[in-house]
């Protein structure tokens, strides 16, 4: 599912940030430049909290999974 159509980024994208612990809201719009304004619509960054919980849950998944 698209998350940003203007940047074409995808929830597997968001998904890749969080195994890599980027979960911050300021970090994950600054990686994923929707923080720009000039080739960004912003309308995603009305939706940060669910990019925030995208990217956390991944996380969580992937560091229950790395302690086994």
């Amino acid at each position: 599912m698209y998350i940003c159509p203007c940047k074409g980024i995808k929830e597997s994208d968001v998904e890749k940030l969080g195994r890599a612990g980027i979960t911050c809201p300021e970090q994950l719009a600054a990686v994923l430049g929707i923080d720009d304004g000039e080739t960004c619509c912003g309308r995603c960054l009305n939706n940060i909290a669910d990019i925030v919980t995208i990217a956390s849950q991944e996380h969580l998944l992937c560091s229950a999974s790395s302690h086994r």
